[in-house]
């Protein structure tokens, strides 16, 4: 890699992306972000203006096949990670808009990826990839996994003809400051809550595969490090924690917290192992769920006093 490694990020305004911009320009990448959002929304609440300056943003829609190769060939990046997507809910609302940008938007970034002969490739899969109740599965699956699944195995037909390499990664349980959509962002919407005096109720209970936004996102830039062979598909699941134990935690820090729990265990596996992603990147960061829940909180409290927080996630 050049001395100044290069890397594109679709999905840059979601939360994965904020913090897979916030780590790379903090060690030192020149970094691309494209979304569909033209403003840097939730980047704002991990970068200040000095770091957000050193990113480059590309508004632009996944699902359009030509500004998506524009984009790659023009900014000359060695690696993207691709995130872009719409997540559980949106796909169910619009099952044609999901597969248009979750699918569809995903082979337009191979095609780009493929033309522009780029080794060093990562995007997003889903834990839910593993939905699909049948006799030796128990799990329901949701649009969401099924397009999610569909990506994973188009990256492996990539690699067999035309040798486009990748790593795909499917986050469990996601948390952290910048989580506020999609149907696991419950657990931190629970700690935005707590920190300012609202009450909130969790909609799943049992365990779930719980993973700090910080470790997924340095997970990710480490999978473009260097050049690529094959097609690789990990689990990536942090802690298989009781929903239970996070509450507990929220009121550890915040006493007067009033969460709630209402709902079964998700329909996802919460304790895969993810030792073969961690021989393969040879480790990655791996944050406690207690430091996790005191890191979110106390980056809310952080914006609570600046007044940057968007409250209106509490009732989505």
């Amino acid at each position: 890699m050049s001395s100044t490694p290069s890397v594109l990020v679709t999905g840059a305004n979601g939360c994965i992306g904020s913090w897979v911009l916030k780590l790379a320009v903090e060690s030192g990448w020149r970094v691309v972000a494209m979304d569909l959002a033209d403003t840097p929304t939730r980047p704002k609440l991990l970068l200040d203006e000095e770091q957000l300056a050193n990113v480059a943003w590309l508004s632009a829609d996944i699902g359009d096949t030509e500004a998506v190769k524009g984009a790659i060939r023009d900014t000359g990046v060695e690696a993207i990670v691709h995130l872009g997507a719409l997540q559980v809910p949106f796909c169910k609302a619009d099952p044609v808009a999901g597969a248009r940008v979750n699918v569809v938007g995903t082979a337009n970034i191979m095609e780009a990826v493929r033309e522009a002969g780029i080794k060093r490739f990562s995007f997003a899969s889903s834990v839910a990839a593993h939905g699909g109740a049948d006799e030796t599965n128990p799990y329901l699956g949701t649009l969401y996994g099924a397009y999610k699944a569909a990506t994973e195995e188009m990256a492996r037909v990539y690699w067999q003809d035309w040798q486009v390499p990748s790593v795909v990664l499917r986050p469990g349980v996601v948390y952290g400051v910048g989580r506020d959509q999609g149907m696991t962002s419950a657990p931190t919407k629970a700690m935005l809550a707590a920190v300012v005096g609202r009450s909130y109720t969790i909609p799943f209970g049992g365990n779930a595969a719980f993973l700090y936004t910080s470790d997924i996102a340095g997970a990710f830039l480490k999978s473009v490090e260097s050049d690529i062979a094959g097609c690789h598909v990990f689990d990536l699941n942090g802690e298989c924690r009781a929903v239970a134990e996070v509450v507990g935690l929220i009121r550890a820090e915040v006493p007067a917290a009033d969460v709630k729990i209402d709902g079964d265990e998700l329909p996802f596996p919460p304790d895969i192992s993810d030792k073969p992603v961690r021989d393969f990147l040879g480790g990655y960061d791996k944050t406690s769920l207690e430091d996790g829940v005191r890191q979110t909180i106390a980056g809310f409290k952080r914006l609570a006093g600046t007044g940057s927080l968007d409250l209106s996630q509490l009732d989505r």
